[in-house]
């Protein structure tokens, strides 16, 4: 984040720093962390109002500023850049009936960003104000009632920017994202196998290597992050496992946006297929390319032999929902995430394991907090296909009842 002459903005740099590259956080959401701080500078700009000043009067915003900031939210960056400093909200204009209100209100809508992002937004502004009243506080022969006074300022704001953020929906829950069913599977497999004719793709290298990737990311439910950071030497053959790192600025990574775990450090085993697949891409495809000689990240670019980006990671699976028409229109990496929980989920209950015992195996393997309550996010197939079980079951015992009465 840049001030206009160019020179870093002193506190988004050093929040940043400490609050979220100190925690080993991944890159995508430091940049999210700053994209806020840069519409909350941009909110300050357009109304004028110097934080830093009241800070140190031990105020912040008001009511009305906060409401004005939530508002300006949901406006995408380029549009708050633009506005004016210190502008005026004009009184509406009187209009001749309910009709015309709502054509003009229509027609003078604004570009909105999602209600997701301007969640986000409005989370870290809320973390980012929290910082500057701790670090205002923390600063000693700070008079006692400017500190009492910022004190009931930042839970005031704290509460009245909590209270604003967009929430999700129930409704919104129906189309959210679900694993692939068996028959999806089945035929990901098959057009991804680099000797089938549908496979999209015609480099030799590039089949071999997508076709691993999306081996490793449905076997293991890793992020795709995960699973481009992995190197050659995190892979422990004779073991038959994998050791998925959490590396933040790494050095060796040549990668612009370094993909990074979002997750926790952990060792996952691999079967004897998945391990013989790695090894025959790495022998037979990965090794031709001069350029991938230079480093030990496992997947990498079949022109260039560098790191696999991102980008292109992302790319492929565009390629395939675009050549393979029989696939999910909304296939993507972290899609296979959720078929990986439906898939173990499964298996927990065939083999009878405990809801508490399935909930911590669960979080291991997929590098959450042992107290996480992520899984109820990636579970939604299998959770509304027993629900869809004990429903008809239910509908039976009902109509045998129905039956005996008659």
């Amino acid at each position: 984040m840049l001030l206009r002459g160019g020179m870093p903005m002193f506190d988004p740099t050093v929040f940043a720093l400490t609050e979220v590259r100190a925690k080993n956080l991944s890159a995508r959401t430091l940049d999210n962390v700053l994209r806020a701080v840069m519409a909350f500078q941009l909110c300050l700009d357009a109304r004028g109002i110097e934080l830093d000043a009241r800070l140190t009067d031990g105020a912040l915003l008001s009511l009305g500023e906060v409401e004005d900031l939530a508002r300006l939210c949901r406006l995408p960056l380029a549009d708050l850049a633009a506005l004016p400093a210190e502008i005026v909200v004009a009184a509406p204009p009187k209009v001749a009936s309910l009709e015309k209100a709502r054509m003009k209100a229509q027609s003078s809508q604004p570009e909105q960003v999602s209600p997701a992002v301007a969640a986000t937004r409005l989370h870290y502004i809320k973390s980012y104000i929290a910082w500057l009243a701790a670090e205002r506080l923390g600063r000693h022969g700070l008079d006692p009632v400017v500190e009492a006074r910022l004190r009931d300022a930042a839970k005031r704001v704290s509460e009245a920017i909590e209270a604003r953020i967009p929430r999700k929906s129930g409704r919104a829950a129906l189309h959210k994202r679900e694993g692939l069913s068996d028959e999806d599977v089945a035929e990901l497999l098959r057009v991804t196998d680099p000797h089938c004719p549908d496979n999209p793709w015609k480099d030799q290298h590039t089949r071999y290597r997508n076709a691993l990737l999306i081996r490793w990311l449905l076997h293991l439910g890793l992020r795709l992050g995960e699973a481009l950071g992995v190197r050659n030497d995190d892979i422990a053959v004779r073991q038959k496992e994998v050791t998925i790192h959490r590396r933040a600025d790494d050095p060796d990574d040549p990668r612009r946006e370094q993909p990074l775990a979002k997750t926790r450090a952990r060792v996952l085993l691999l079967t004897s297929e998945l391990l013989v697949q790695t090894q025959a891409y790495i022998l037979n495809y990965r090794r031709l390319l001069p350029e991938a000689k230079k480093h030990a990240f496992l997947f990498v670019a079949s022109r260039t032999g560098l790191p696999l980006t991102v980008v292109a990671a992302k790319k492929l699976f565009k390629e395939l929902r675009e050549g393979c028409p029989s696939l999910p229109k909304d296939l993507s990496a972290h899609v296979l995430r959720h078929t990986w929980n439906d898939a173990y989920s499964v298996k927990m209950d065939a083999a009878g394991v405990s809801p508490e015992t399935e909930k911590q195996t669960r979080a291991y393997l997929m590098g959450w907090s042992p107290t996480s309550d992520t899984a109820a996010a990636y579970t939604r197939r299998h959770v509304r296909a027993k629900a869809g079980q004990v429903s008809l079951a239910l509908q039976d015992e009902l109509v045998k009842k129905d039956k005996r009465d008659e």
